[in-house]
């Protein structure tokens, strides 16, 4: 149960940073098969762009707040870190987003969320059993993303050597600034 939500005992550095940013190469082949994109630090939007746009957005949402991790690290630590951890367990943690998207590109998700967008639209209504695989994926969703904070907490607190209110207060400073300026640019 622990390698569950804390894998980063287990695996850091090289290994976790090859593995990882191979699942965002994978997460991005997934987004832009479905004419999808990251386009902001937890939303995923339909947009015509090309694979190197896709897989330019998904580093940028893994490099970023790894980077500001890494910097509160530096700050809170009293250990030597090093930045290869921390990128390394960040972009491993990417998987839980490949586990997001992979549902969503399923064609009768797909097609439930555009046709529930195109009936909201013209102002028709919904029939409840028509959201049925909707509120099953928006479930799945909501998981992966707690797990994915959840990992990505690990991911800083093992690969900094740092844990009590101090990190937590600096990894959801991260979240928070990385989420709120994603979403103005």
């Amino acid at each position: 149960m622990k390698a569950l939500f804390n894998p980063f005992r287990y695996i850091a550095g090289t290994k976790a940073l090859v593995m990882g940013y191979l699942f965002i190469v994978a997460s991005a082949l997934m987004l832009y098969s479905g004419n999808l994109i990251q386009d902001s630090y937890i939303h995923i939007g339909i947009a015509k762009a090309t694979f190197l746009e896709v897989l330019g957005a998904q580093t940028i949402w893994w490099v970023v707040p790894a980077l500001l991790l890494y910097l509160c690290g530096l700050l809170l630590s009293k250990s030597k870190i090093r930045i290869i951890d921390i990128l390394g367990t960040t972009a491993f943690a990417q998987i839980i987003v490949l586990m997001m998207i992979a549902p969503m590109l399923l064609p009768v998700v797909m097609n439930n969320m555009l046709e529930s967008v195109a009936a909201l639209q013209s102002g028709a209504i919904l029939e409840p059993a028509s959201l049925i695989p909707m509120m099953i994926y928006s479930i799945w969703s909501l998981i992966c993303l707690v797990l994915f904070y959840i990992w990505n907490y690990n991911a800083f607190a093992v690969s900094c050597n740092v844990s009590g209110w101090k990190a937590i207060a600096a990894f959801i400073a991260v979240q928070v600034a990385v989420t709120i300026v994603g979403t103005v640019i």
